[in-house]
C-alpha cells in the first residue's frame, strides 16, 4: 500500500544502465530491465517507459541457474527510491543540499571526505547549459536579429511622431519645389536635410537589436564542435548567495525522460524557477593545493634518444590542449563534478 505523505518526484532524467549497475553491486539482485520510447500525437515528442524485474536467488543458487530464483517486477520510480535508500544506508551517498552545506563544501578537510564518497545529492536552483541549442541559436541569430529590427522599424512607422516628422518633411519638399531662384532653394534645403537626419536617426536607434558580428558566430560555433559537442551542462547551487560552490555535471540527450530536450527548455527554462535534485556519482572534487600530475615528468631528466624525443614531441601537443580543456572542462575548486545518475524535482511530503 503506498505511503500517506509520500513526495512525488518528477524524473526528467535517468541513466539506466549506470542505475542498474551500481544497483546489483549494492543489492546483489540482478535487474533485467526493459526500455522503451512511445511517440505522442506529435512524432517528434518521444519519452521512455521502463519496465523492471528484479531477481533474487536464495542461498547456494544464483539467477543464471535458474534454481529458486524470485521474480518481483517493480515500477521504475520505486527502484530509483530504493537505490538512493541504499546508498544512504550503505553509507555511499552524502546529501550536500542546504544553505549551510556551502561552506562545508569549500572546507578542505570534507573535500577529502567526498573524494572517498561514491555518490552525492544535491538540491537547489539550478542552470541548464546545452551548448547545442546555443549553437543553433547562433545559426539563426542574423535572421532573428533582423526580423526583431524589422518589425521595431514597422512599429515606429506606425507611431505619431514619425509620421508628423514624414508630414513636415513632405511638405517642406513642395515649398521648395515651388522656389524659382536657385540659391534660394539651396538656402532652404539645409534645414529639410536636418529633418531627414531626424527621420533616419529615428528609426536607426529602435533597430539595432543583436547586433553581433559574424565572426564572434563563427568562432562560437568552431569553439562548441571542437571542445564540448553534444554537452548539456546541469549545474545545482546549495545556496543562491555562494554561486562559486555548485555541483554540476554533464547530461546525455538519450538519458533526457523525454527525448526532446527542446521541450524541457520550454517546461523548465535554461534557468528554472524551482529547485531540482541531482544524485550522481563523484568524479572530480579539485582542491587548489592538490599536487600537478605531470606525466611528462619522465622527459624532464638525462638525455633522451631519437625515439623518445619523437614521443615527447607528439605528447606535448596534447599537453599544449589541456590549458583549453580544463577552461570549457570549468572543473575547479570549490566546485564538485558528478557523473549524473538521476535529476528529478520532488514535490509535496515531508521532504
Amino acid at each position: 500500500m503506498k505511503k500517506k505523505n509520500m513526495p512525488l518526484c518528477d524524473y526528467l532524467y535517468v541513466d539506466t544502465k549506470k542505475i542498474l549497475s551500481v544497483y546489483n553491486q549494492l543489492t546483489g539482485a540482478v535487474v533485467s530491465a526493459g526500455e522503451s520510447t512511445y511517440a505522442t500525437v506529435n512524432p517528434a515528442e518521444n519519452k521512455k517507459k521502463y519496465d523492471f524485474k528484479i531477481f533474487k536467488s536464495d542461498v547456494g543458487n544464483t539467477a543464471q541457474e535458474g534454481q529458486g530464483a524470485q521474480e518481483q517486477i517493480k515500477p521504475h520510480h520505486t527502484l530509483f527510491q530504493e537505490l538512493e535508500e541504499e546508498l544512504t544506508n550503505q553509507g555511499h551517498l552524502v546529501d550536500l543540499s542546504g544553505k549551510g552545506m556551502a561552506e562545508k563544501i569549500q572546507d578542505k578537510d570534507f573535500r577529502k571526505t567526498l573524494k572517498n564518497t561514491f555518490c552525492v545529492k544535491v538540491t537547489g536552483r539550478c542552470v541548464i547549459e546545452h551548448y547545442e541549442r546555443m549553437k543553433k541559436i547562433s545559426d539563426s541569430f542574423p535572421d532573428i536579429a533582423a526580423l526583431i529590427n524589422q518589425s521595431n522599424k514597422a512599429a515606429v512607422k506606425s507611431t505619431d511622431a514619425y509620421k508628423e516628422l514624414v508630414e513636415q518633411i513632405k511638405t517642406r519638399e513642395a515649398d521648395i519645389a515651388k522656389i524659382r531662384d536657385r540659391n534660394a532653394r539651396n538656402i532652404q534645403q539645409a534645414p529639410l536635410k536636418e529633418q531627414k537626419k531626424k527621420l533616419e536617426d529615428l528609426l536607426e536607434n529602435h533597430t539595432k537589436a543583436g547586433v553581433v558580428e559574424q565572426w564572434i558566430l563563427d568562432g562560437l560555433k568552431t569553439w562548441i564542435d571542437t571542445f564540448i559537442p553534444g554537452i548539456i551542462n546541469l549545474r545545482v547551487y546549495p545556496d543562491q548567495e555562494h554561486t562559486a560552490v555548485q555541483v554540476f555535471g554533464h547530461l546525455k540527450q538519450e538519458n533526457f525522460f523525454d527525448m526532446d530536450v527542446s521541450a524541457f527548455h520550454f517546461t523548465y527554462g535554461s534557468v528554472p524557477t524551482e529547485e531540482l535534485t541531482m544524485l550522481g556519482i563523484v568524479s572530480s572534487v579539485p582542491n587548489p593545493e592538490d599536487a600537478l600530475f605531470n606525466p611528462h615528468q619522465e622527459f624532464l631528466g638525462g638525455d633522451l634518444s631519437s625515439k623518445e624525443a619523437v614521443e615527447r614531441g607528439f605528447r606535448s601537443v596534447f599537453r599544449g590542449f589541456e590549458g583549453f580543456e580544463q577552461m570549457v572542462r570549468t572543473c575547479r575548486y570549490p566546485r564538485v563534478l558528478v557523473y549524473p545518475m538521476l535529476v528529478y524535482r520532488e514535490m509535496g511530503g515531508k521532504r
